[in-house]
């Protein structure tokens, strides 16, 4: 969850609202997801599930990018 947190940080496309070691609550433009230690995610305050799976896709490019280049 650290590793995460930093680079959602570092991407600065969103907002952490809360972070513990267990969960991470984010805010990016309308959207607010939550992030578990156990990779659930949930998102909330989108129109359809498009937007969620577009939402979801650009957290896990900004958490996953140095892994994906392996």
């Amino acid at each position: 969850m650290d590793e995460a947190r930093r680079r959602l940080e570092k991407a600065k496309e969103h907002d952490i609202i809360v972070y513990t070691p267990h969960m991470i609550i984010l805010r990016s433009k309308k959207a607010e997801t939550t992030l578990s230690k156990d990779g659930r995610m949930l998102i909330k305050r989108v129109a359809n599930e498009t937007e969620a799976a577009q939402v979801a896709q650009q957290i896990l490019r900004t958490v996953l990018k140095d892994a994906l280049k392996l």
